[in-house]
């Protein structure tokens, strides 16, 4: 017996933004299974047909579960924290592999090829911050937008007309496009259409009504609509 709703409160469990140590966990073996992976594999392609160093060996076998697991890990935490861009996980694995293949080159004896092969890890991890720059830029620059709209614009009922998907069967969510219609002010009717992650203990049904916001002066603009049912279910948490 509790004193507190448990399916309330697994819900926002659910929904709670992960903590910081998350966060730096995830992002440090993101670095780490870089960082091993571009020291390991160097070697096994430097020593074609001979066992590479004990340390080496090491790196290689556990570059690629750190990797995985931690890719696993960072997704699930960015995709609960739409400030953390997933390209940030990505950014700091290239990152290590680049450190990871320098540590290789400076040793005596090394190719010069493994410099280039470092730069090119480094230019990947640049790209996928720059991409991650850009992704958190435009957010802000979406949330802004629809504030703004919900704010100043005309708040109205909207209707689902195609809730996207049959049923549920193995997996108890759903990425799915779901289908609104409203009429503007001057009695147009109007679809727009929003991407919903739709779980089974709330599924979204035909003909289920929500409030939906948009510009009165450019009705026709789908940027400037605001559909709350969509906000109540985003693809990332806020």
């Amino acid at each position: 017996m509790s004193t507190v709703d448990p399916i309330a409160l697994r819900k926002l469990r659910a929904n709670e933004r992960p903590g910081p140590v998350s966060v730096v966990l995830a992002l440090a073996f993101q670095f780490i299974g870089g960082f091993a992976a571009g020291y390991g594999w160097p070697h096994l392609a430097l020593f074609d047909g001979v066992e590479p160093p004990a340390l080496a060996l090491i790196a290689i076998i556990s570059s690629i579960p750190v990797l995985v697991l931690s890719s696993i890990a960072w997704t699930a935490v960015a995709m609960k924290h739409s400030k953390l861009g997933l390209a940030l996980g990505g950014t700091l694995a290239w990152l290590g592999a680049s450190l990871g293949v320098a540590a290789v080159a400076v040793q005596p004896g090394m190719t010069p090829m493994l410099t280039w092969v470092g730069a090119g890890c480094l230019a990947i991890s640049l790209f996928l911050g720059i991409l991650g720059i850009i992704g958190a830029r435009t957010r802000r620059a979406i949330a802004h937008r629809e504030a703004t709209v919900m704010s100043t614009g005309t708040m109205t009922s909207a209707r689902v007309t195609d809730k996207g998907y049959l049923s549920f069967s193995d997996s108890a969510k759903i990425l799915t496009t779901v289908t609104f219609t409203f009429h503007d002010s001057m009695g147009t009717q109007r679809w727009v259409q929003r991407p919903l992650l739709i779980t089974a203990a709330e599924p979204v049904l035909d003909g289920q009504e929500t409030t939906l916001w948009y510009d009165p002066l450019d009705p026709g603009n789908d940027k400037k609509i605001v559909v709350k049912l969509a906000k109540d279910m985003p693809l990332r948490r806020p």
